[in-house]
């Protein structure tokens, strides 16, 4: 190759020997430890984790980082398990006493829970403020040494995930700054377990339990939830987990989460000052639920909780004064016949969304079959002549005419309404030519329609209609 001063530059030979190598060494591996763990600490941890086979220089650096995950092998062998162990064991001893911000520990069968104790309590010591242990299907009696925590004034989020026995029949353990705890798939020693661990968290914020132990009781009948600092509660029962179940809450929540698969009783031992509620239930929920959610400024019903309301045999939707954003499913069964209800009873309401659009997704072959059950209300709705500002329809499937009446309805009665998204696979152009001449209530005038890309559109209109689609 010739270069600009006409002198011959001579291409490098691809194999260079181990001296030039060593000459070429990279940048980044001289750095020190403490710079190379900051930079590792700004990678997800699988990333991070996999610089420990680039090179010697490498191998250790991984283990002071302020995060650790530790998982063990799916199904191994003891061999296997033992290697495993003794690596977790090298790993804290290179650390010595170095603060740790989070540590998750994932362990399959064969582990040694002995020594599982033993490294708690020195990550215990190491002013640790995540915890994150997971066990195998195999069920232990698991006490976790709780006395530990007691000096562990540090702890800030604890998650306990699989089918072992919690057993806490200590009254006096205290979790000092305890703000977050999750509690997945836990077999209890009994209703008093849980009773005595939350009453040991004085500023716990946060509680997510999901109860999901396949093919067995795990041993409570009454789940109670009883805190003064409590603001945040999720609430997970699936299928798997046998037998009928009281629920009993006593607490500041502002946020409530409840997933049911099961036939459960809920108790609210005082009025709740919900900000954000989410229902998504299979069972008939009692009216006491829906009347404690009447506070919430946005609410979630998906089409399961719907049909399971719809099954009592007298439905009693409260008044929703706070509530500004509502998001709804839609059933098969029963369509669209308590919407005049919902809208009724939300008269400051500014957002609704669709979230299964206005046909159910089973029924989009069989788009006939449905009976949409749409029928105005006599009186039309305080939220839709002063408040009602965005629609969200999203649509699993294409737009059909079923669905006309009620865009019409929303449309036209909408006096506020500055935005219509409909999400939808497809978008006939004649469906969108005639969704765009719906006569619309506001005095807005449409700027823009959206259909896979940005098209200009020169429609006539009152209201912002904006229509996605996400096929081509």
């Amino acid at each position: 190759m010739i270069s600009r001063s006409g002198k011959i530059v001579r291409k490098r030979h691809r194999h260079s020997s181990a001296d030039e190598i060593k000459e070429e060494e990279d940048i980044i591996s001289k750095l020190p430890d403490a710079l190379l763990t900051e930079i590792l600490s700004y990678l997800p941890e699988a990333d991070a984790n996999r610089t420990r086979i680039l090179s010697k220089r490498w191998k250790d650096i991984w283990a002071f980082l302020p995060n650790l995950r530790l998982v063990m092998p799916f199904d191994c062998s003891s061999e296997e398990a033992n290697k495993f162990h003794d690596f977790v064991d090298q790993i804290i001893a290179l650390r010595g006493g170095m603060n740790i911000n989070r540590v998750s520990l994932s362990c399959s069968k064969n582990f040694d829970y002995n020594r599982v104790c033993d490294w708690l309590c020195t990550v215990v010591k190491c002013n640790v403020q995540e915890i994150e242990l997971g066990f195998s299907a195999e069920r232990f009696l698991v006490k976790f040494c709780w006395s530990l925590f007691k000096s562990c004034n540090t702890l800030v989020g604890l998650t306990l995930r699989g089918e072992f026995v919690l057993d806490v029949r200590q009254v006096e353990l205290r979790f000092p700054c305890l703000k977050k705890l999750n509690l997945v798939s836990t077999v209890y020693s009994g209703d008093q377990s849980l009773t005595n661990l939350i009453s040991g968290c004085p500023v716990l914020e946060e509680l997510f339990v999901r109860r999901q132990v396949i093919g067995c009781s795990d041993n409570m009948k009454t789940f109670k939830v009883s805190s003064l600092s409590l603001k945040r509660l999720k609430i997970s029962f699936t299928l798997g987990v046998l037998g009928n179940y009281h629920v009993v809450i006593d607490a500041p929540i502002e946020y409530i989460y409840i997933g049911n698969a099961n036939s459960t009783y809920y108790t609210f031992t005082k009025p709740l000052s919900l900000v954000e509620a989410h229902m998504n239930t299979r069972r008939p929920i009692n009216s006491n639920v829906l009347m404690n959610l009447n506070s919430a400024k946005i609410l979630t019903l998906t089409n399961s909780t719907l049909m399971g309301l719809q099954e009592l045999y007298a439905i009693q939707i409260p008044m929703f004064h706070n509530l500004v954003k509502f998001e709804i499913g839609v059933t098969y069964r029963f369509g669209w016949s308590l919407l005049p209800l919902f809208l009724g009873s939300m008269p400051n309401l500014e957002h609704i969304t669709f979230l299964d659009g206005l046909v159910p997704f089973l029924c989009a072959q069989h788009a006939h079959t449905f009976n949409m059950l749409w029928n105005p209300p006599m009186y039309l709705p305080n939220c839709l002549r002063f408040k009602l500002k965005e629609i969200i329809i999203r649509n699993r499937q294409a737009i059909t005419q079923q669905e006309f009446p009620l865009i019409s309805y929303l449309l036209r009665y909408s006096y506020h309404l500055e935005k219509l998204s409909i999400i939808a696979h497809n978008i006939n152009p004649m469906i969108l030519w005639q969704l765009l001449r719906f006569p619309r209530g506001s005095d807005l005038i449409l700027q823009e329609v959206k259909e896979g890309y940005v098209k200009r559109v020169d429609v006539f209109s009152y209201t912002t209609l904006e229509l996605i689609t996400r096929g081509a």
